[in-house]
């Protein structure tokens, strides 16, 4: 789950899935196994996108398959704690919400074996699904692979303090910043607010250079992290202060407006949210 395109493609195979339940002669099993969602990976990835898909078949799907949606089950499957960059406190508050849900899973095993209408666990228990969400671990892309530059452990380009990639760079100005790149004895996290932070500082560096000055090196401090847990719920972790619930949602919501490109994106973003609260999500497909 990396582009829009795989989200897009998610969303019809959900719709998809739904319409499929409905047929004519579809065994109550079958329709069990259509509607089982099954999420690989507690991270903060994994928990939205588990959390924003409970809130639309709660709130949209169900007007269109009131009876079906009994059968709709969402299991996410974490072999350590999930959120693991958050606080005990918001990781055990994150649990609560999710155990209080009747449709909603969370096992705590490995994921031995993938195929097209089931998972295995490394317990050895085969679990039937319609659709598998892979959100553990981050590969590089082939463009990435395929680049001549040094690369660590895990397939990220190595780059110095100053974002520049190390290795063969003969014209010593090709530069890589965001998940496909890691700071040479200073590892970043593969968070869109380290990447945001890096575009930043390299524009400016850049910048420097142009007027002949030399800009220091690339420093990353974590501003905190937010993430979203459904029904309108979420988790504020930062340093100085923690919260969980609405209160947190405001201030995600907030947090991700305020972050958007374009003044026309802060206007638009927020009216498409107030939209699909009065009217709710769009259940097409296309």
């Amino acid at each position: 789950m990396q582009e829009v395109a795989d989200a897009r493609a998610i969303r019809n195979r959900i719709l998809r899935n739904f319409e499929i339940s409905v047929r004519p002669g579809i065994s109550e099993a079958e329709q069990k196994r259509l509607l089982h969602i099954v999420i690989v990976g507690g991270g903060p990835t994994g928990i939205e996108f588990g959390a924003e898909l409970y809130d639309f078949v709660q709130e949209d799907v169900r007007r269109l398959y009131s009876s079906e949606t009994q059968h709709v089950k969402v299991s996410i499957i974490e072999a350590m704690k999930i959120l693991p960059s958050f606080d005990h406190s918001l990781q055990d508050y994150a649990v609560k919400k999710i155990g209080e849900r009747t449709q909603m899973t969370l096992l705590h095993d490995k994921v031995i074996r993938v195929d097209a209408n089931s998972v295995t666990l490394s317990d050895g228990s085969v679990l039937p699904c319609g659709l598998v969400v892979w959100s553990t671990g981050l590969a590089p892309r082939e463009f990435t692979n395929n680049l001549r530059f040094a690369k660590n452990g895990r397939g990220q380009l190595v780059t110095d303090g100053h974002l520049k990639c190390l290795g063969e760079n003969p014209c010593n100005n090709v530069y890589a910043l965001g998940d496909c790149a890691d700071v040479d004895r200073d590892p970043l996290p593969c968070t869109a607010q380290a990447a945001e932070r890096a575009g930043r500082y390299l524009a400016a560096a850049l910048n420097e250079r142009e007027h002949g000055k030399r800009p220091a090196p690339f420093k990353f401090s974590n501003m905190g992290m937010l993430a979203y847990i459904g029904e309108y719920q979420a988790l504020s972790n930062f340093s100085l202060w923690k919260a969980s619930g609405h209160s947190a949602w405001v201030l995600w919501r907030l947090a991700y407006a305020t972050r958007l490109g374009s003044w026309r994106l802060r206007m638009q973003v927020p009216m498409d949210w107030m939209k699909s609260f009065i009217f709710g999500r769009d259940t097409s497909r296309f």
